[in-house]
C-alpha cells in the first residue's frame, strides 16, 4: 500500500503528545529517575521544533517540550518517534545535530547560557534495536572520545520489547503505544481489532474521547489494506455508537482529501476496487445517510456516478 503522508508515524506522535496531559504522562513514565529528580513536570510547554540549519536543510523535531530544571536553569525534553525496517545506527549524530539546532534557535531568544536537553527516542519498528544509547560506544575509542566530544545517552523506548499487557494497561498512552505496535503487524487491522476485543484495553479504550479514538482511526488508514477494508470497518473498530460512527467516517474522509490519500484510492479502484467501492457507497448513502460530497471525498467516486448508484437503487 502507498501511503500519502510521508510521516505518519511522526505525525500520529505529535498529535498526541502535542497535548500536555499525554506528554506528562509519557515524560513522568520513561525519564529515567535522575532526570526526573531535576525538572518539574508542572512547567512543560510545547515549544516550537522546525529549524534550518545553516546549509539551509530543514531540521525537524518530533517533539520537543521546554521545561525548568533545578535552580531556574532552562531545559527541553525532546521527543522523537522513530520507525524503521533498519534501527539508525548513528541515532546519536542525528540528535547531536537536532540538539545544536535547538541550541541555536534557543540563543536566538536573547537567551544567554545553552538550555539543558534530554533526549528521547520511541522505537516501533520491526528489527531489534542493537545500538547503544550512549554516545561515546560510537568511537573506536570510548573512553578517548568521552574526553573531548560526548554527550549524555538517550533514552530508548522499545515497544517492541514491552509486553502487551503494560501496553493495555496504560490508561494515559496504552492507545498511541498499541497503534504504533500494530501497524508493524502484517495486518494492522487485524491487530488492533484484537486488542479492541481484549477487556482490559476494551474498557479504556472506549472511554477516550472521541477525538482521540478518531485519531487513532485515521492513523491505521494509513496502514490497512484498502481492497480488504473499508472506511465503515474503520470506524467499527473505534466505536461502538452509530452516530459517533458516522461522524467519525466523516472527519476520516476529511482527512483523506486533506492528506492526499484520494489519489491512492483511485489509483487502488484502477485496480479493481471500483466494485467494492460501488457497494461501500451504496450503504454510505442509504443505511448511513451520508451526503454525497462526503461519499464522493470517503470513496473517490464522482458525484455523477453516485447519483446514477442512487437512482439504481431505488428502482
Amino acid at each position: 500500500m502507498t501511503h500519502s503522508s510521508p510521516t505518519p508515524h511522526n505525525d500520529f506522535f505529535y498529535q498526541v503528545m502535542s497535548r500536555k496531559k499525554r506528554a506528562t504522562a509519557f515524560f513522568s513514565r520513561h525519564l529515567p529517575e535522575k532526570v526526573l529528580s531535576l525538572i518539574n513536570l508542572k512547567t512543560l510547554a510545547l515549544a516550537e521544533s522546525k529549524h534550518l540549519s545553516d546549509q539551509g536543510v530543514s531540521l525537524y523535531n518530533d517533539v520537543l517540550y521546554q521545561c525548568k530544571f533545578n535552580e531556574g536553569q532552562s531545559g527541553y525534553l525532546f521527543a522523537m518517534c522513530e520507525h524503521q525496517a533498519t534501527p539508525d545506527d548513528q541515532m546519536p549524530l542525528r540528535l547531536l545535530k537536532y540538539n545544536i539546532a535547538t541550541i541555536e534557535k534557543h540563543l536566538k531568544q536573547d537567551q544567554e547560557k545553552f538550555p539543558v536537553i534530554v533526549n528521547i527516542v520511541l522505537y516501533h519498528g520491526n528489527k531489534p534495536w542493537n545500538y547503544s544509547t550512549a554516545f561515546a560506544d560510537y568511537y573506536a575509542n570510548p573512553i578517548l572520545g568521552k574526553q573531548f566530544l560526548d554527550m549524555a545517552p538517550f533514552t530508548l523506548i522499545n515497544i517492541p520489547t514491552l509486553p502487551t499487557h503494560t501496553i493495555r494497561q496504560d490508561k494515559e498512552l496504552g492507545f498511541c503505544f498499541e497503534a504504533f505496535r500494530c501497524t508493524s503487524h502484517t495486518d494492522p487491522y487485524e491487530a488492533f481489532q484484537e486488542a479492541v476485543l481484549d477487556p482490559t484495553f476494551s474498557v479504556y479504550f472506549n472511554a477516550l474521547s472521541k477525538e482521540l479514538r478518531n485519531l487513532v482511526g485515521s492513523y491505521l488508514g494509513h496502514f490497512i489494506d484498502r481492497n480488504k477494508y473499508s472506511l465503515e470497518d474503520l470506524a467499527n473498530l473505534v466505536s461502538s455508537n452509530p452516530q459517533e460512527k458516522e461522524e467519525i467516517m466523516i472527519s476520516i474522509a476529511q482527512a483523506i482529501k486533506q492528506e492526499g490519500m484520494q489519489q491512492g484510492i483511485q489509483q487502488g479502484m484502477q485496480q479493481g476496487m471500483h466494485t467494492k467501492s460501488l457497494e461501500i457507497a451504496k450503504n454510505m448513502l442509504s443505511r448511513m445517510h451520508l451526503d454525497m460530497k462526503t461519499v464522493s471525498q470517503a470513496t473517490g467516486l464522482s458525484e455523477q456516478e453516485l447519483m446514477k448508484l442512487q437512482k439504481k437503487s431505488q428502482h
